[in-house]
């Protein structure tokens, strides 16, 4: 009886396909059952079965792969998907920067710079696109002015400077404009053939014909609602090509514009590499008649900002709660998706009602961004998050607020035991590689609002860090910082969120710094008229009172306070920066709402001796000392 023949086709491995084809081949009364399978020419047949087979299930599994969001790999296809649920993937971002411009020239010159026949001085113009340079490691790269500027000269400048220019805003990268005719086509589209667009800078021009001057300005579709046959908006599409594409309306939802009429698309095309932190700029431009590149150029603000584009994992996550959000602000993820879908220069980022906040405060939204190459979002940022990506789309009722991140800084104390017989390694050698595994651990774990410093987790990771290691005693403490307003008498409260715990005698110190001509701390004791814990300003060497009523300190909810704090000056001349310092009740420390946990990973004070009783030395027992936990 022959036996039954049937291919297994659920497998995908070569080997496996080749074992199932030769076995169908033996289950048969015919001649094939008697076949050698491993003869060069038998094999070699059946090895081209396998690989064809193979092949095409690879590529049938891929394919089956693209077909969904969740688990589409090319780009192409993840922006595709995305597109479906009407999310636009956002394009690289450049830096910004903020500069002063003073012009300098020969005021013995003839003609004089920028003066008309009659040496009368002109109105100065920065136009936008004039082209500035910075330069990071050794490397230019292109900025342009934002924006047009027009100053007038100001006669009480020093002779020879006397146009100057305040607050000139450069982003990273250059100016492009493309021109297309319109052909009154199905489906007409323009396509951005440049890598790198910046979608934000895309500004569209529909003239009526090339010689016209009459135009109009259209502006990039945002909502549905306000949009007729009139509206003169533009779609933007990211091309499977990864090209930004422009659409424009059908005459029903969005102008259409007439057969002939003239598309100018001026658009900015960013590097790759973003110039967050460039300092120094030129101007390499001449501006003015006759041109002149001799300009002294101030930055206000270094380079911030500048992001890549949005990933496609990120587009996997965002696009769902984008189309959940349909273009509103109501929920704190409607809030996170709109301002990562505008916003590029993002690390963290935390949103919570009004009504979860202490004190709580109705009405309001409260968020608040990490940026990538900073600790806080700089002032015209947070404008521009708020007026121009959240108002337009929140409930008109709620007012978004957005705050910095609270930055609560970690201290450690790490002292481990090892036994340099396990394996050849120095004492110093073994602090720095601890070192990298709490540098590790911050960069990992606490870089997220949210992230909780875990004790034994860390001081797992610390005794895995090296074979050699057979213990640690890892003690936390905390601080705070801030920087003073020096000469006036300010309120300042710091909220450490969980409770406290004494070193020595007093929850709280302080860095030095000068008060009424002394070198002073601050410190708390505990008032048994007003049973709580007062801050006093004390001196460091001694003690000596000098201020018996600076503040006080909860020790259960971790909130400081320094009701009416003056100092003359800050003792360590390297930083603006008071710290307060203090140690919390738990060993876990936890972050609150905007609150954000760093471990000052290069002050971490690491120790290490060699584990007497692991090495069996004559006197282990007798010499042997422990670590206590408490400092």
């Amino acid at each position: 009886m022959a036996q039954q023949r049937r291919i297994n086709a659920s497998e995908l491995d070569f080997d496996t396909i080749k074992s199932n084809l030769i076995t169908y081949m033996k289950a048969t009364d015919t001649t094939f059952n008697d076949y050698n399978y491993d003869g060069s020419a038998m094999n070699t047949i059946i090895d081209v079965l396998s690989y064809i087979t193979h092949i095409n299930s690879i590529n049938a599994n891929f394919a089956l792969n693209e077909t969904f969001l969740d688990t589409a790999q090319l780009r192409s296809s993840v922006v595709s998907h995305a597109k479906l649920l009407g999310y636009t993937p956002r394009s690289i971002t450049p830096s910004v920067s903020y500069v002063n411009v003073v012009m300098n020239y020969d005021n013995t010159a003839s003609p004089l710079f920028n003066h008309d026949s009659g040496d009368n001085p002109l109105p100065l113009v920065i136009a936008r696109g004039t082209k500035f340079q910075t330069i990071v490691d050794a490397v230019p790269y292109a900025m342009f002015a934002s924006a047009t500027t027009t100053v007038n000269w100001d006669s009480s400048a020093a002779a020879g400077a006397e146009w100057h220019f305040d607050n000139i805003k450069l982003e990273q990268g250059e100016l492009h404009t493309s021109s297309f005719t319109f052909q009154n086509n199905e489906f007409e589209r323009y396509v951005l053939a440049d890598a790198g667009v910046n979608t934000k800078s895309i500004k569209v021009t529909i003239k009526e014909s090339s010689t016209s001057t009459n135009s109009s300005i259209y502006t990039l579709y945002s909502n549905i609602v306000n949009i007729d046959s009139n509206s003169k908006i533009f779609f933007l599409e990211e091309a499977k090509d990864g090209f930004y594409e422009v659409k424009f309306g059908d005459g029903i939802i969005g102008k259409k514009p007439d057969n002939g009429n003239i598309v100018e698309i001026e658009y900015s095309t960013v590097n790759e590499t973003d110039v967050n932190g460039a300092s120094v700029f030129t101007l390499v431009d001449g501006i003015g008649a006759p041109n002149n590149t001799n300009g002294t150029l101030t930055t206000v603000t270094k380079g911030t900002g500048g992001a890549a584009p949005e990933s496609s994992s990120s587009i996997r996550f965002n696009a769902p709660l984008g189309f959940v959000a349909q273009n509103r602000a109501v929920t704190p993820d409607d809030y996170k998706t709109i301002i990562k879908n505008n916003y590029g220069n993002i690390d963290t980022l935390t949103v919570w009602g009004g009504e979860d906040n202490i004190p709580p405060d109705y009405g309001k939204v409260y968020v608040s961004i990490k940026p990538l190459d900073a600790e806080v979002v700089t002032d015209v940022d947070k404008l521009t998050i708020i007026n121009n990506y959240l108002k337009p789309k929140n409930v008109v009722s709620i007012t978004p607020v957005l705050v910095d991140p609270d930055y609560t800084y970690l201290d450690l104390e790490i002292f481990f035991k090892y036994n340099p017989n396990v394996a050849n390694v120095t004492v110093n050698s073994l602090a720095e590689a601890i070192r990298t595994t709490i540098t590790t651990y911050n960069d990992d774990t606490l870089k997220d609002f949210g992230g909780v410093f875990r004790h034994s987790n860390v001081v797992q990771l610390i005794d895995s860090t090296n074979i050699s290691i057979i213990s640690n005693i890892t003690r936390v403490k905390m601080h705070k910082e801030f920087t003073p307003d020096i000469g006036t008498t300010t309120k300042y409260q710091f909220d450490f969120n969980q409770a406290l715990a004494k070193t020595g005698t007093s929850y709280i110190t302080s860095s030095q710094f000068v008060y009424n001509g002394f070198t002073c701390i601050l410190k708390d004791y505990y008032n048994t008229t007003s049973s709580s814990n007062v801050i006093q300003i004390i001196t460091a060497t001694d003690g000596l009172v000098k201020n018996a009523d600076a503040g006080t300190v909860d020790e259960t909810t971790g909130r400081v306070i320094l009701s009416a704090f003056d100092i003359t000056s800050i003792v360590d001349t390297s930083t603006t920066k008071l710290s307060i310092n203090t140690k919390p009740a738990s060993s876990d420390v936890k972050p609150t709402r905007n609150e954000l946990l760093t471990i000052k990973t290069a002050t971490a004070a690491i120790t290490g001796e060699v584990d007497t009783m692991a090495t069996g030395g004559t006197t282990a027992g007798i010499d042997y000392t422990t670590t206590s936990n408490n400092a």
